[in-house]
């Protein structure tokens, strides 16, 4: 190693141990009485939010935006020859009527490896994210991958996407797990569900602003092939937003210069009012072996695996299964518009009704899942000369994302301590890999047009969250009972913001339902 290197090695370690410190004293000037001798003006908080939501929200919708954008361009390149390109599909035989029996599994694996991809990058990412500037890891991560989308175009066999989906989905996994928890820095855990469904509907928005967008692209004429100008255009606007983020997304209140003084003592006192610790850089080993002995941790990531199986499979194959009803290449395009459309407002009406009312998060999860089962049924024993009911299916199981959209706010919200949070989000997002990777694969194997065992499977995966959310449900308001009669149904007010106590060590902690 080279003595530069070791020198930039101290000065890298020397700024984060600076931020650190700059944090901890902003903490300690900034640290209220939990007596209520200084009280928020609720005027002030409320343009506080309105600020956090116009300034904060956008960069996380857009990133977002931009996330499901790039890692969904493969699905609509099949409408252009990139399959036959590349050799990702092989016809088996034909039907009666001579419709093409087809074998997807390449473009099946080439979908499964983002994912492996995402998995492995996980909990790096999320330890980047919390050692360093949130917004740097994050702006370089979107910088990485918008190169890695641009270099799609150049790939001309089955080995190479392979290759370089992979590292989409490292780069990719920086983002979800750092929004969850970096929402919990600025808004309370009564608002965090909106918010977290305001950047997670972006998923849908994707869905529903790309398929025309791509249809048009891929009528450029040029010496290329028809799909390459779709990652070419789209891997440059990303990198170019990653310029964006690095300078406008902000890390903490206890740092950030885009607050006043007054604002940020609100910023603090609405942390401390969360009951869920403060913003640390250090990585506490307690609070992460503890995140593995938690339930919620296994409840939210098992939720989040389950929907993401029909979400998966609706992502890579929904085309591909769109066309297989019957309709044109792009009547197929265009008809994802509607399903990204209704994902992306469940996403918002689960995410409003829980801000609305209280403790209904669980049983707009089982609403949800319960709505896009009726969807699986009518894809897996539907009429195939009916191709409205087929599509009507494939419409209802897009209800299902919100479910996982809320999993991912009770993750965050159900959890104290900075070191415990970003460990369940992140895990939480490992599901969220495996069960897109899952889905895929079930549809991948399962003949074509039909995808009988796809919709079975996610018919399974669905009546499975049902089941986990009620017994969640009921354990975690069993846990608040237990908590209100050992404190005798008052908060004891003896900890404060700087200790960084988990939900376990935290007397005063409830659990959102």
């Amino acid at each position: 190693m080279e003595l530069d290197d070791i020198n930039g090695g101290f000065a890298s370690y020397e700024v984060a141990e600076k931020k650190t410190m700059e944090e901890v004293e902003r903490a300690e000037d900034l640290d209220l009485a939990k007596d209520g001798s200084e009280i928020i003006d609720h005027a002030a908080e409320k343009r506080l939010v309105r600020k956090l939501d116009f300034w904060i929200v956008p960069l996380m919708m857009v990133t977002y935006t931009l996330q499901s954008y790039d890692k969904g361009i493969m699905s609509a390149a099949t409408q252009f020859g990139f399959n036959a390109d590349l050799g990702l599909t092989t016809i088996i035989g034909h039907e009666k009527n001579g419709a093409a029996i087809t074998n997807n599994q390449k473009y099946s694996n080439a979908s499964m490896i983002f994912y492996i991809g995402y998995l492995c990058g996980t909990y790096p990412m999320m330890y980047l994210s919390q050692r360093y500037s949130t917004s740097r890891v994050l702006s370089l991560a979107t910088f990485f991958w918008g190169g890695v989308v641009l270099s799609t175009a150049g790939c001309h066999n089955y080995a190479g996407i392979m290759v370089n989906r992979f590292f989409l989905g490292f780069l990719e996994s920086a983002v979800a797990p750092a929004f969850t928890v970096l929402v919990t820095f600025w808004w309370t855990r009564e608002e965090q569900a909106l918010r977290t469904g305001l950047w997670y509907c972006c998923v849908g928005v994707a869905t529903t602003i790309s398929p025309l967008i791509n249809y048009g692209l891929g009528q450029i004429h040029s010496s290329l092939a028809a799909w390459k100008p779709l990652f070419l255009i789209l891997g440059s606007v990303t990198v170019l937003w990653s310029v964006v983020l690095f300078f406008c997304l902000p890390d903490s209140p206890l740092t950030t210069k885009g607050l006043t003084e007054a604002e940020r003592t609100i910023a603090i006192r609405r942390l401390e009012r969360n009951n869920a610790g403060t913003i640390s850089r250090a990585f506490n080993k307690s609070q992460f072996f503890e995140a593995f002995r938690d339930f919620k941790l296994y409840s939210c990531t098992l939720i989040i695996l389950l929907t993401g199986v029909p979400s998966g499979a609706i992502g890579t194959f929904g085309t591909i299964v769109i066309n297989g009803f019957g309709f044109s290449h792009f009547d197929s395009l265009a008809l994802t518009c509607p399903i990204g459309a209704i994902t992306a407002l469940s996403i918002l009406l689960t995410g409003y009704a829980s801000r609305k009312l209280s403790n209904v998060r669980y049983f707009a999860i089982m609403i949800c899942a319960l709505i896009s089962i009726t969807g699986t049924f009518l894809c897996w024993l539907g009429p195939r000369d009916n191709r409205g009911l087929l599509f009507a299916g494939i419409f209802l199981m897009a209800v299902q994302v919100a479910a996982g959209g809320l999993a991912v706010s009770l993750a965050a919200s159900n959890v104290a301590g900075h070191t415990k949070k970003a460990t369940i989000s992140a895990t939480t997002f490992i599901g969220y890999c495996v069960g897109n990777t899952i889905g895929p694969e079930i549809f991948g194997a399962s003949p074509g047009p039909e995808y009988h065992a796809g919709f079975v499977g996610s018919c399974i995966c669905l009546c499975c969250v049902v089941v986990i959310s009620a017994v969640t449900y009921l354990f975690l308001r069993r846990e608040n009972a237990k908590r209100d009669r050992m404190t005798g149904g008052e908060r004891l007010g003896v900890h404060n913001i700087n200790e960084d106590l988990s939900d376990m060590q935290n007397e005063d902690f409830r659990y959102v339902l």
